[in-house]
């Protein structure tokens, strides 16, 4: 979770930002069809992911009658945790375990689908680590790291962000050679566009620190590829 101290400047073009791609808890818990005290219930469970931004604002209201102060906090959910609340409704999921296990069968799916789709790595994490690497994974959706990097907080969304950059990291060596041959560039471009379609849009103040930044804009401009 991210928890942002806002000035007031900026306070509404970010908050344009955050209710076009999120949803708020209320927003959320109505898709859902339950209550804020059941969705807490979940996180706390281990079941359901924390929201992936937290803004605090300090109010100060001055009228006739006096001078008022008060805090605000609102909490901010990637929309596509929507569909993992419905999953877990479906399958009657009420422990962690159980959330794991689901989580797991996305994952793999998603994986092997990418597979199919010609999308190879060498690197460990996808073969003889996977194991670790999923649960790695879970404990990272739970604490929103994916609704933060992804477009929609989807689990295939996270799987396209884990392949997309080890693939990338291994044409490119971790993003330092000067350049990649003509072989490799249909591959990095293969993976530069899997994770196109997967990382979010940051807010500008996130921009420049962002993998959207360093994965694609950053890697279109040095090797001059095009992803259109």
């Amino acid at each position: 979770m991210i928890l942002l101290y806002i000035y007031p400047v900026k306070i509404m073009s970010l908050l344009n930002h955050l209710n076009t791609h999120f949803y708020r808890t209320e927003e959320l818990c109505h898709g859902l069809k339950i209550s804020a005290e059941q969705l807490y219930d979940w996180q706390q469970t281990g079941l359901f992911p924390k929201p992936s931004y937290s803004i605090q604002n300090q109010i100060k209201c001055s009228s006739f009658l006096g001078l008022y102060e008060c805090e605000e906090f609102t909490d901010y959910y990637p929309r596509g945790c929507t569909q993992w609340g419905l999953d877990l409704i479906k399958h009657k999921i009420s422990s962690s375990a159980q959330a794991y296990e689901l989580f797991y069968q996305h994952y793999t799916q998603s994986l092997s689908k990418c597979q199919q789709q010609g999308f190879e790595c060498h690197d460990e994490c996808f073969s003889d680590d996977l194991c670790e690497q999923i649960q790695t994974a879970w404990q990272q959706y739970l604490c929103s790291k994916y609704g933060v990097l992804s477009q929609n907080g989807l689990i295939e969304e996270l799987v396209h962000i884990e392949l997309g950059r080890v693939i990338v990291d291994e044409i490119t060596e971790g993003r330092s050679s000067p350049s990649v041959s003509i072989e490799q560039r249909p591959r990095l471009l293969q993976a530069i566009k899997l994770l196109n379609r997967a990382f979010s849009h940051p807010a500008k103040h996130e921009h420049n620190h962002s993998l959207r930044e360093r994965y694609i804009d950053a890697l279109i401009s040095k090797y001059d590829l095009s992803i259109k």
